[in-house]
Parts: C-alpha cells; structure tokens; sequence
C-alpha cells in the first residue's frame, strides 16, 4: 500500500467516524431533515428487539415519529469504533451508550449499530442501520439486573 493509499483510507475512515458523530447528533439535537440527510435513497433500518422498516419512506416515518417522542434530553456516545473499507462501501460497528430523561425519569440505554454505508455523490451515507438495544431502563434501577450479593475476584 502506498502511501497515498494509506493516506486516503485515513480520510475515508474519518469521514465515516464523522457520518455516525453526526447522526448521534442529529438523533440528541436535530431534525428530521438532518436525520435522513445521512442515509442513502435506498436504505433500510433494522432495529432489535423491533423490526425491519425496509425502504427510505419507512426509514423516514420510524424516525419522524422517533424525533416527536424522544427523550426531553438525550445524550448518546459512540464507542469501539471498528471500520471496514471496501471501495465506496464500508461498515461500521459501534457501541453507544446513552442516558437521558423520559417523562421526568432519568434512564440510561445501551446496545450497539451495525451500519453498512455506501458513497453517494462523494458522501458516505446509511444504506442500512442496525440498532440493537442491549438494555434500557430507569437509572434508579440500573441496568444490571440483581445488585451483587457475592464480590467477585475483581472487586477491591
């Protein structure tokens, strides 16, 4: 590989780092319109536990009924960022967590995307968005299930 080559896959994943920062910040702050501008004309999300809402009309009404029943404040992080070139298309598979207020209740969620992502005009865009939800749940109850009755080994 030389070193332009190498030079233009940094780029290309930075880019794609950038794609998904703003779709978490367009989900947190934005609009719809900001929403969709990040995905492909052909595109699909797949949510889980939930179902496939295959093609951008479909794409469209889950988010435009999402943006009017979203947390009062949400605030949610990428992390473990893995991306794979291919061309004009790539995936991108990220942890996020996020925590926010639900009816005056604080919750916190948690679960991962699997994004495939093509370039259209230039611009890397969702072709398909996996939002597997780990957990969700009042943060006054936490996320773990039962509190430890036995320390483990790791516990100081």
């Amino acid at each position: 590989m030389t070193d332009a080559d190498m030079l233009h896959e940094l780029f290309e994943r930075d880019r794609i780092r950038d794609l998904v920062h703003r779709y978490c910040w367009a989900v947190d702050r934005g609009t719809l319109d900001e929403v969709m501008a990040l995905f492909a004309d052909e595109c699909d999300l797949l949510l889980i536990p939930g179902s496939k809402r295959a093609g951008r009309a479909a794409v469209e009404r889950w988010y435009g009924r999402y943006m009017s029943h979203r947390l009062e404040c949400l605030r949610h992080l990428i992390h473990n960022q893995v991306i794979t070139l291919d061309k004009d298309r790539a995936t991108s598979k990220s942890y996020f967590d996020a925590v926010g207020d639900l009816r005056g209740e604080s919750i916190v969620v948690g679960g991962f995307y699997e994004d495939t992502l093509r370039k259209v005009d230039d611009q890397w865009k969702f072709s398909e968005k996996i939002i597997r939800v780990d957990f969700m749940g009042p943060l006054s109850q936490g996320w773990g299930g039962e509190k430890i009755k036995t320390k483990p080994w790791w516990y100081d």
